[in-house]
């Protein structure tokens, strides 16, 4: 808006100089030089009248184009960030896509094969199962009929040494039995003089007796150590032929997932997981496997593996992002960053 301003002020100028005086003929008549100086004040008072209409048209006109430009700055932000997002998001998917995609199809792989291993494994055990149950029904057969020949061919033996036994002290005990009769019968004569000759003969018959006893009990000592020792030797040869060949150190494989994460703040968490069969005998079983599975150094991505990858992601990228522009330019170059890192 136009403005009127007033400005007073006093300015001094300062003077000097010499002037020539002449002064009329007399005696000494001539000229001489006088000096002079001094300061002059004068007071100043000056009045401005700004007019400031056009200015303030301009800078309006200006005001209206910058508000201008600024909403369209503010639009094109807008849809170059909608373009961004929405560029990011296709790619983000199409990354996301193909990299389940193929884990899918890894693992797809994967999964027929371990069936035909597994099939083929169930194939094998089913086959030996039955072999194992044939060997183990022949087995019982011809234990049984084994065990009944042996039982039969025992049963007779201990008959005929019973008899045989019994063949041979029956002179003995007929004569015991004599000797009991003659000695009630010495005993009620008076055939008292003989009692001690028979007492002698009587002392011999029954160490006698005493005698064939003891081999009757060691027969059959030995006749049961002979069957314990005809079973055991079954026994062993049914385990030999059951076992299966090894040293005893034969190790089994359990399936472990071993996880090891790194947050934002650089925080490592690590955690193993197990069978339900193993943890519930266990519970440090998980610690223990994460402590002695972190010391271990695994593998290393090959570099194969890593090409195949990389050459994927450049496949996708040139499918899906097919411009030259600037933008897609910055895009590319952004995730061939990120996949490098």
């Amino acid at each position: 808006m136009s403005y009127t301003e007033s400005f007073s002020r006093t300015i001094a100028v300062h003077y000097s100089g010499t002037v020539t005086v002449n002064y009329p003929a007399s005696e000494h008549g001539g000229s001489t030089t006088a000096s002079y100086s001094g300061t002059a004040y004068e007071q100043v008072d000056v009045d401005i009248h700004v007019d400031t209409a056009p200015f303030d048209a301009s800078v309006a006109n200006c005001n209206n184009h910058v508000n201008g430009l600024t909403a369209s700055v503010g639009a094109m932000n807008t849809a170059q960030c909608i373009a961004i997002r929405k560029n990011a998001d296709k790619v983000s998917k199409a990354l996301i896509d193909g990299f389940f995609h193929t884990v899918r199809t890894d693992m797809g792989t994967q999964k027929a094969e371990l069936e035909q291993v597994i099939n083929a494994r169930l194939l094998l055990l089913r086959q030996q199962a039955t072999s194992l149950k044939a060997i183990q029904d022949t087995m019982a057969e011809d234990y049984a009929r084994t065990t009944a020949r042996y039982q039969k061919i025992f049963n007779d033996l201990n008959r005929e040494l019973s008899n045989r036994i019994h063949e041979i002290d029956q002179p003995v005990f007929k004569l015991v039995e004599g000797v009991e009769k003659q000695n009630d019968r010495m005993l009620h004569t008076d055939m008292v003089q003989t009692v001690a000759t028979i007492s002698k003969e009587s002392s011999v018959l029954q160490a006698q007796v005493n005698t064939a006893s003891v081999k009757n009990h060691t027969l059959q000592a030995m006749t049961q150590a002979q069957n314990f020792l005809m079973s055991k030797a079954l026994s062993d040869r049914a385990i030999q032929n059951t076992c299966i060949d090894g040293s005893g150190k034969d190790g089994y494989w359990v399936p472990v997932c071993y996880m090891k994460t790194e947050s934002e703040n650089h925080q490592v968490e690590r955690q193993c997981l197990v069978p339900d069969y193993l943890s519930s005998r266990d519970k440090d079983m998980e610690y223990k496997l994460c402590q002695q599975l972190d010391e271990m150094d695994f593998n290393q991505e090959t570099e194969t593996a890593e090409e195949q990858v990389k050459s994927y992601v450049q496949s996708e990228i040139a499918t899906h992002i097919k411009g030259s522009d600037p933008h897609s330019m910055r895009v590319k170059d952004m995730i061939n960053k990120l996949l490098n890192q």
